[in-house]
């Protein structure tokens, strides 16, 4: 717990906002799209929640999006940012990754609650569904955590993935339905079948499902989103495990 804090307090410092700046920048991004596609576009690619405001469907993806986002990109930084650690003090170095795995988790906590709170006001309240969501919430977790430990060792011998990693989650990002609903690409369907190979869309739409429309959960996707994460549980821990007696030296 002390590496969150520390962690937590290393993102914020010298900010006057400090925490806020957690809620602030994914507020004005929702802000930002809602005008664009409301004011501009004059559309809503929410098809499937049609009595829920395009704001809400939004956030509720991109809270669940940031959770994955904010982990990977600390998390690959981790152990090069972690070198004073590793040269004096001895502890498990898989703690690194999780470090940044928590510490987003701590700032989709303070997210989610302003999304219950907006949802209760312009939604209504949330269904028996919504029971579901520390599940998708952990899965999420898990599949940051196996991604966070390749990317953390690998940051270590090949610097240049940090800069790699904003693209990357980029592409990631445009290719979630998160901005958009799958019912709103139905008509195209070798696009949806892409769509469902990203490991993050199961979870996305089963967040929504479960607090907007108090439906179930998208089992079909869950499952394959099971599948990825314990791989790269796998892959990840592996590599990371035959590369950590190095990190020292080269950090």
């Amino acid at each position: 717990m002390n590496l969150v804090r520390r962690d937590l307090k290393v993102r914020h410092r010298g900010t006057f906002l400090g925490m806020l700046w957690s809620l602030a920048t994914p507020l004005l991004t929702v802000g930002l799209y809602s005008f664009i596609f409301r004011f501009i576009l004059n559309s809503s690619p929410a098809q499937e929640a049609r009595n829920v405001p395009f704001a809400i469907y939004f956030f509720a993806g991109l809270s669940l999006w940031n959770l994955l986002n904010n982990s990977l990109g600390s998390a690959a930084g981790s152990v090069i940012g972690s070198g004073y650690l590793l040269r004096k003090v001895y502890f498990p170095r898989a703690i690194l990754p999780l470090t940044s795995v928590l510490s987003a988790a701590v700032t989709f906590l303070f997210e989610g609650a302003v999304l219950v709170v907006a949802i209760v006001l312009f939604v209504g309240l949330p269904g028996l569904q919504v029971l579901w969501v520390p599940m998708i919430v952990v899965l999420v977790a898990l599949l940051a955590y196996g991604v966070g430990l390749f990317l953390a060792a690998l940051t270590v011998f090949f610097r240049d993935v940090q800069h790699f990693i904003g693209i990357a989650l980029q592409l990631w990002f445009w290719g979630t339905p998160i901005i958009y609903s799958l019912s709103f690409v139905a008509h195209k369907p070798s696009f949806v079948r892409l769509l469902q190979l990203n490991p993050m869309t199961g979870p996305v739409v089963s967040f929504r499902n479960v607090l907007l429309l108090d439906t179930q959960p998208d089992w079909k996707l869950l499952g394959y989103t099971l599948v990825v994460s314990i791989v790269m549980l796998l892959v990840g821990g592996t590599y990371y495990a035959r590369t950590q007696r190095l990190f020292a030296e080269i950090v």
